[in-house]
C-alpha cells in the first residue's frame, strides 16, 4: 500500500479504526428522545412504503427471481404470510420494495438512509435463536448507527451535499450504513467491524444512469443485502483492508473530494439525527420535484379563483419552472411511471392540472393522458445562478402565462414534509395507514404503528415481521410483553 494512498494522520490510529470503535461502543443509554422519536418516524414511514412496494412489478420481478433460493433459516417477506426467504434474499426483496417507488426517506447530503438499513436488520433479527431475543431497543440502537455512519461518511465530502451526479448514494453509504447497524445488532467486536466495513465497500457503488428505470430500486435492496452479507462475513473471520476508510482508492473512489475524520468521542456522543431531521414524502417521486408539486398546486389555486373555478388549460401560453440543474430529473417527456417520477416538468404539470400529486398520479393512464401531454409541449425549464442542487436551499417557481398576457407565479422553498416543515404525526400516520391497507388487514396495520410507537419497550421485535406478514396481534400474545 502505498503511503500516499493514505488520506488521514490520526494520532493513535486510523479513521476505520476510529469507526469501529464507535459502531461497537455506542450503547442504548446515548440515543436521546428526539434520536428516538426521529427514527421511529422513519422506520414507520419506512414500512408503510415497503409494504405499498410489494405491488410494484419490479418488486414482483425480484421476489421471483429470489425464489431460486432457499434454506432453513428464514425471514418474512413483507406482506406476504406464506412467503418467507433466507434473510439476505429478505432483505433484498423487502429493500427493492422500499425504493420500487420512491416514496421513501430522504436526508441530507442527500442519501435514502433508512431502505438500506431496516430491511437488514429485520431480516437479521428473524435469523437468531428463539432464546436470543432482540429487542426494540436494540433494533433501534442499530438502526441508529446505521444512519450514523452513512451521514458521517457524506459529511467527508463537499461534493456528496448536492444532488448527485455519478453514484446514486443508498448504494455507497447505504452499503456502508447496512453493514455498521448489522455488526451492532451481531455484537462484533472491533476488528470484526472493521472487516465488516471493508467487506462493504467492496460492493458499494451504483451509477445514476439507471435513475428512472426498475433498476434504480434494486440499488437499496442490494445495499440492505450486501451490508448484511458484510457483517456475516466479517463474523466468518473474513478479513479486508483495515483503512479502507482512510484511503483514496477506498472510500475515496466515490468522491472527488474525499476528506476523512474521526469521529467524536464515545462520551455524550453528538447523533446527526439530533442535528438533522429527514424529509418524508407526500407522494412517490424524486424529492427535488416536491418543491415543484407544492408551487404548481399553490399557482393551480390562484388560476381557478381568476377563471371562475375553472382550470384554463386552453388558454395558457407556457409554462416556466425555475429550478435547480438536475439532469436526470430534467424529461421533458416522461415515457414510464418511472421516469415519471424523475420529471421536474410531468410533476409540475399533473399538479397543475389536478391540485395535488398522489400515488395515482403516476400509474400509466395518468402519465399518458392527452391534457397532461399538451401542457408538457408548453412547459420549458430555467436555472437560475442562485438555485443551487442542495436539498436543504433549492426552492421553485413556477410561472404560467396565459395568450392575454397575464402571467401568475408562485414559489416554494420548503414543501410540506421537508425537515424544515415536517409531517404532523396525523398526517405521518394517514400515509402509513393508505400505504400498508392495500396489503395488510387493518388489524395488523394498526399493529406495526402500535409496536413502533412503542418500540423502545418492546421485549421482541420479531412482532413487526409477524404483523409485516400480516397476522393478527392474537397470533402472537406471548411477543406483546413491554419491558
Amino acid at each position: 500500500m502505498a503511503k500516499t494512498d493514505v488520506l488521514t494522520s490520526v494520532w493513535g490510529g486510523t479513521v476505520t479504526g476510529n469507526f469501529a470503535k464507535v459502531i461497537h461502543g455506542l450503547n442504548a443509554n446515548q440515543l436521546t428522545d428526539q434520536v428516538i422519536q426521529r427514527s421511529k418516524r422513519m422506520i414507520l414511514d419506512t414500512l408503510g412504503v415497503g409494504l405499498l412496494g410489494t405491488s410494484t412489478e419490479v418488486c414482483h420481478k425480484v421476489a421471483q427471481y429470489s425464489k431460486i433460493y432457499s434454506t432453513d433459516l428464514s425471514s418474512t417477506i413483507w406482506g406476504h404470510l406464506d412467503f418467507r426467504l433466507p434473510p439476505l434474499y429478505a432483505a433484498f426483496v423487502n429493500g427493492v420494495a422500499v425504493h420500487s417507488m420512491d416514496f421513501d426517506d430522504t436526508w441530507h447530503p442527500a442519501t435514502h438512509p433508512s431502505g438500506a438499513v431496516l430491511p437488514a436488520l429485520i431480516a437479521l433479527s428473524e435469523a437468531f435463536p428463539q432464546k436470543k431475543k432482540i429487542s426494540g431497543l436494540d433494533l433501534l440502537l442499530a438502526f441508529n448507527v446505521g444512519i450514523e455512519v452513512q451521514g458521517r461518511l457524506l459529511h467527508f465530502s463537499r461534493e456528496a451535499r448536492n444532488i448527485p451526479k455519478r453514484f446514486h448514494p443508498p448504494a455507497v453509504v447505504g452499503t456502508m450504513g447496512s453493514a455498521a447497524a448489522c455488526a451492532k445488532l451481531l455484537a462484533l467486536d472491533q476488528p470484526d467491524c472493521k472487516n465488516a466495513l471493508a467487506i462493504a465497500a467492496s460492493y458499494a457503488g451504483a451509477p445514476l444512469a439507471n435513475a428512472a428505470t426498475q433498476i434504480k430500486p434494486l440499488h437499496v435492496g442490494n445495499a440492505a443485502k450486501h451490508g448484511l452479507e458484510a457483517a456475516c462475513l466479517a463474523l466468518q473471520g473474513l478479513q479486508g483492508n483495515k483503512q479502507i476508510l482512510d484511503m483514496e482508492s477506498g472510500m475515496g473512489a466515490f468522491y472527488t473530494d474525499y476528506s476523512p475524520q474521526t469521529l467524536p468521542t464515545l462520551h455524550s456522543y453528538p447523533w446527526l439525527l439530533d442535528q438533522q431531521d429527514v424529509a418524508i414524502k407526500r407522494f412517490p417521486a424524486h424529492l427535488a420535484t416536491h418543491w415543484v408539486a407544492d408551487a404548481a398546486s399553490s399557482l393551480r389555486r390562484k388560476l381557478v379563483e381568476r377563471t371562475e373555478n375553472l382550470f384554463p388549460l386552453d388558454k395558457i401560453e407556457k409554462v416556466i419552472l425555475k429550478v435547480p440543474e438536475v439532469k436526470y430529473v430534467n424529461r421533458p417527456s416522461p415515457a414510464s411511471e418511472h421516469e415519471a417520477r424523475h420529471s421536474f416538468q410531468f410533476v409540475a404539470c399533473s399538479a397543475l392540472l389536478d391540485g395535488s400529486m398522489s400515488v395515482e398520479s403516476f400509474t400509466s393512464e395518468n402519465v399518458h393522458r392527452p391534457a397532461l401531454r399538451a401542457l408538457l409541449c408548453k412547459t420549458q425549464l430555467e436555472h437560475p445562478a442562485d438555485n443551487t442542487p442542495s436539498f436543504d436551499s433549492l426552492y421553485c417557481e413556477v410561472s404560467v402565462t396565459l395568450r392575454d398576457g397575464n402571467t401568475i407565479s408562485d414559489r416554494c422553498t420548503t414543501f410540506y414534509g421537508h425537515w424544515r416543515k415536517p409531517l404532523e404525526k396525523e398526517d405521518l400516520e394517514k400515509k402509513f395507514q393508505s400505504n400498508a391497507l392495500g396489503t395488510l388487514p387493518a388489524e395488523a396495520v394498526e399493529g406495526i404503528i402500535e409496536t413502533v410507537y412503542n418500540l423502545e419497550k418492546v421485549e421482541d421485535c420479531s412482532v413487526l415481521s409477524t404483523f409485516l406478514s400480516g397476522q393478527s396481534a392474537r397470533a402472537l400474545p406471548e411477543k406483546l410483553r413491554l419491558l
